[in-house]
């Protein structure tokens, strides 16, 4: 079982997805530059998590954020924090030219992986009620919709859907 002041191992490694070889580390402050250019590429030049956000998630002992990089290119951020027997994951992002290319669900069935070698009993995520790509994803690697969490996101008031994936044999 996790215990809170255990620090999430991580080996940075090499993977070939869409015959190009991605680079996946654990990410760190001097990654602050390219997860807040990636996520503003995302987000139409607005970037719902500020450095602050980053830097405070990046320093948490209970959490893991992979970065992915083609090259210099930073393609994607995921990030989930354990918490006993449950596994949040805390943000996914996804630059546009790789969406819809396999890398979300690549990294997704990775944090799945880490959150059943630490034991824990279900997986759990927000998204927006209106990102139907999303919530796809979510539900092909079995998520379920567990409740809908009103005015959710801050900066657009949307409602975001919590989703759980049960570990449970």
């Amino acid at each position: 079982m996790f215990k809170k002041e255990c620090e999430p191992s991580f080996r940075p490694f090499v993977f070939t997805l869409k015959h190009k070889r991605l680079q996946a580390m654990r990410a760190k402050e001097g990654d602050l530059a390219n997860l807040l250019f990636l996520e503003k590429q995302i987000y139409d030049g607005a970037s719902p998590w500020t450095a602050e956000n980053f830097r405070a998630e990046l320093s948490r002992k209970d959490s893991l954020y992979i970065v992915v990089y083609y090259g210099s290119s930073v393609l994607a951020v995921i990030g989930m924090r354990l918490n006993n027997s449950e596994a949040h994951i805390t943000n996914l992002s996804v630059t546009p030219q790789w969406q819809g290319q396999g890398l979300g669900t690549y990294l997704m069935r990775l944090m799945i992986d880490y959150a059943r070698q630490f034991g824990c009993q279900m997986v759990s995520l927000e998204v927006r009620a209106n990102n139907e790509i999303a919530q796809k994803l979510y539900q092909s690697l079995g998520f379920k919709v567990n409740l809908v969490r009103p005015n959710y996101y801050q900066d657009d008031h949307q409602d975001g859907l919590n989703m759980v994936l049960n570990l449970k044999p």
